[in-house]
């Protein structure tokens, strides 16, 4: 089922600092439309990973051991069967090609598996048998490089690396990792609270008593910055973080038990030295949020529907009403896939038309 919008957009000229080439943006009317169609899924459980390769090549995952890919735009998806366990929740994914990905669970047991022929037999590459061990989210700097992300473990965050392409991982000394507050922790509630900037710096999102980002340039030593997104609270803080590659990094979240209640995405434009918050608020607690170089946008979803930003968070317009747990745009294109926490799957289009006042 496709379901087709279209807006149009008078936007009011407003600048918090921003480029001319904002400035510019603003003063013109924009077309906005909206192309979504709802694509035939082999599953009903909660969908939380995503890794989008192209506008053809997309895996996800997700609860009760889901794990699905489509090669063909999502005309066809493949339910592939889940490694060791069918009641692991694949909360994060990260996918190198068709053949090879990486997956992790959430909650005990605590483990990451790695496929190179497209699920029909994965590899252990990382086990933690205590009970208490929560992963929430997997990034790749590169082939080789890459981060896993968990929730406190004996009073310190628990980040592990890897160096070959996630075939191994170790856990970074205690003593590289800024010690946390009493109450912090990332999210897992899409698998994106990671984010690498256009330094390729690593990125992540917390929240608690308060809403910090971690960074690294290569994964082994991390300092905190404090920023001005709400916390305060267990549930509240920052649930995904993404880079637009040109300098701008994005964060949202809010209190995922009060979907409703609206709150200020936050940015830096320096690479994560300064934190401010957007001007416009999101129209709710959102999950995830990623960027599409081909309009220059932000989209961000959360239970209570997906918000587009085309003024670098200066408005948020939601665009649609559906429960979203995950979204990832293709690269260089306008066209994401998104996943449910009923199994559904639905895919994006975004057609901006821009033209002078």
């Amino acid at each position: 089922m496709r379901l087709i919008s279209t807006f149009l957009l008078a936007l009011v000229l407003i600048s918090y600092g921003r480029s001319t080439k904002l400035d510019q943006r603003l003063s013109q009317e924009i077309e906005l439309g909206i192309q979504i169609e709802k694509l035939n899924s082999p599953v009903e459980t909660s969908l939380r990973g995503i890794s989008v390769l192209s506008e053809d090549l997309a895996w996800l995952s997700g609860a009760k051991g889901s794990i699905l890919r489509t090669v063909d735009g999502g005309k066809t998806w493949s339910l592939i069967p889940p490694p060791d366990n069918d009641s692991l929740d694949f909360r994060s994914i990260h996918a190198f090609s068709a053949n090879s990905a990486i997956i992790a669970s959430a909650g005990f047991p605590d483990r990451v598996y790695k496929t190179n022929n497209a699920g029909v037999s994965w590899n252990l590459v990382y086990e933690n048998e205590d009970s208490a061990a929560f992963i929430n989210s997997i990034a790749f700097k590169n082939e080789n490089l890459g981060i896993i992300m968990g929730d406190q473990l004996k009073g310190r965050h628990l980040i592990f690396r890897t160096s070959n392409g996630g075939d191994s991982w170790t856990r970074i000394d205690s003593n590289d990792v800024p010690k946390p507050f009493a109450v912090e922790n990332a999210f897992a509630a899409s698998g994106s609270c990671i984010a690498i900037s256009r330094s390729g710096r690593f990125f992540i999102g917390f929240g608690g008593e308060n809403s910090r980002v971690f960074s690294s340039i290569n994964g082994l030593m991390w300092k905190a910055k404090s920023t001005p997104m709400m916390h305060g609270c267990s549930s509240c803080g920052i649930y995904s973080i993404a880079s637009s590659g040109n300098g701008e990094i994005m964060a949202v979240g809010g209190d995922y038990t009060k979907p409703d209640s609206s709150h200020y995405p936050i940015v830096s434009l320096n690479d994560g030295k300064s934190w401010v918050r957007t001007t416009g608020r999101a129209n709710g607690y959102r999950s995830v949020i990623d960027y599409s170089n081909k309009i220059d946008s932000w989209l961000s979803a959360g239970l209570n529907g997906i918000d587009l930003s085309y003024d670098h968070g200066v408005t948020w317009e939601k665009i649609g009403e559906n429960n979203v747990n995950t979204l990832q745009f293709a690269p260089n294109s306008s066209v994401a896939f998104l996943g449910t926490k009923d199994g559904e799957l639905l895919k994006m289009q975004i057609l901006l038309n821009e033209s002078d006042k």
